[in-house]
């Protein structure tokens, strides 16, 4: 998956260093998403090198490092994308082109992947200064939770019971009103010395947990069988990059059932609708229950502009990978956040480690051959290469394909077991 918008441990970067936030499928469900930067945007750095016996990338230009651009709205496009539509010919995408694309009858407004990111950044980044200050304050006063700063369920259930504990409504708010509260609370009584909290133990990452969706024994066979089936590509893949066959097909089946399963919406509706929620005037309504002052909307205001230029430079990608190889952007299936193919590669993680495995000429990661030689590339060029006996060597280029531990586990024991 080479996605993604930055993650922490579960959320990480799928997608081929994209992220985000999981695979196209079950990841959201089975990893608790814990974001540790800001953006999705992606975890490989750098740009492939070609080496001998390797086949050539088709050169897909323009992608990558875009700064923001504003463009005026282009003429004949219709409601909300006339923007976006001018902005992306400003990045030189064919006016024609960006034009038709955004009048297809398939193309409608969805606010659900902006929501969903900024539901997810903003009980992390939001006064984070100041729910510390209300986390020290309730500790004091005898409630536990974790001073961290950040707006998690532990917190909220820490104020929703000093809410309880004082006969008044509980709603878990942080809110300059309650530390104002809790520190008169503090002055009128005694209270723990802030001086003796001690943060909870840092646990070693675990190394055996995976998700059992993938690594039961019926699951494993079904993947085997489709695996030795495949061979042939993969040992193609295995002399031209030197990276395990079975370490790809473990990729092919955690973010794809290897195909199965590529996301239930279209990759480039997605992006454009992620892009044109820059404008928060469309997504305001739809997470009024988070900006309920000056301060939360200012926030929401500024980071779905963020994360809307990004999506917008990913939607440009996408667009440019299609039109290089003669396929219609509108039909790729993919994640919320635009991944797409066998490996769910972030758009702009194409142009950089994306190649033609089947010599046709063309990218197309719907296809076995390319997908499998892409992840291959991928891999190579984060590390996965000579003496790769050393568990944590594996370990750390598969967490640039996705950098959760839950992740890394599940391929690990699939790639053994297969």
């Amino acid at each position: 998956m080479p996605y993604r918008h930055p993650a922490p441990e579960a959320g990480a970067l799928t997608h081929a260093g994209r992220p985000d936030v999981g695979s196209c499928r079950a990841w959201a469900l089975a990893l608790a998403i814990a974001l540790a930067s800001v953006f999705v945007a992606s975890g490989c750095g750098g740009t492939a090198r070609t080496r001998t016996g390797s086949p050539p990338a088709v050169h897909v230009p323009g992608t990558g490092g875009t700064p923001p651009v504003a463009g005026r709205e282009l003429s004949g496009v219709p409601s909300p994308w006339g923007e976006i539509a001018g902005s992306l010919v400003s990045l030189g995408l064919p006016q024609d082109r960006v034009r038709a694309f955004f009048r297809s009858p398939g193309l409608s407004y969805n606010p659900s992947p902006m929501e969903t990111k900024l539901r997810e950044l903003f009980p992390i980044f939001f006064r984070s200064d100041l729910t510390k200050a209300i986390q020290e304050r309730l500790w004091q006063l005898g409630y536990d939770l974790t001073v961290d700063g950040r707006n998690g369920p532990g917190t909220r259930r820490a104020i929703e019971a000093y809410q309880k504990d004082g006969g008044n409504a509980a709603d878990g708010r942080v809110t300059q009103a309650l530390a104002d509260e809790l520190e008169r609370k503090l002055a009128t009584g005694r209270v723990r010395p802030l001086s003796q909290y001690r943060p909870p133990a840092a646990r070693p990452p675990d190394r055996s947990s995976t998700n059992r969706r993938f690594t039961d024994a019926a699951a494993i066979s079904r993947l085997r069988a489709m695996y030795q089936a495949d061979r042939p590509i993969f040992e193609r893949m295995e002399r031209a990059y030197h990276v395990p066959g079975q370490l790809v097909a473990s990729i092919m089946w955690i973010e794809t059932s290897y195909g199965g399963y590529f996301g239930s919406a279209k990759a480039a509706a997605n992006l454009a609708s992620m892009a044109a929620s820059a404008d928060y005037g469309l997504i305001a309504p739809h997470v009024a229950d988070l900006g309920r002052d000056r301060e939360a909307r200012a926030f929401l205001a500024e980071t779905a502009a963020k994360r809307g230029a990004w999506a917008r430079d990913e939607l440009a990608a996408l667009l440019r990978y299609a039109w290089a190889n003669g396929l219609d952007p509108m039909e790729f299936p993919g994640s919320i956040y635009g991944a797409v193919g066998y490996g769910q590669f972030m758009p702009s993680n194409i142009a950089k480690f994306a190649v033609d495995g089947d010599g046709d000429q063309k990218i197309d990661l719907f296809q076995k051959a390319d997908a499998v030689f892409s992840i291959g590339n991928f891999l190579r060029e984060h590390g996965w290469s000579g003496d790769m006996s050393s568990e944590d060597k594996r370990r750390g280029v598969i967490r640039k394909y996705n950098n959760s531990g839950v992740y890394v586990n599940t391929v690990l024991y699939v790639m053994e077991h297969l």
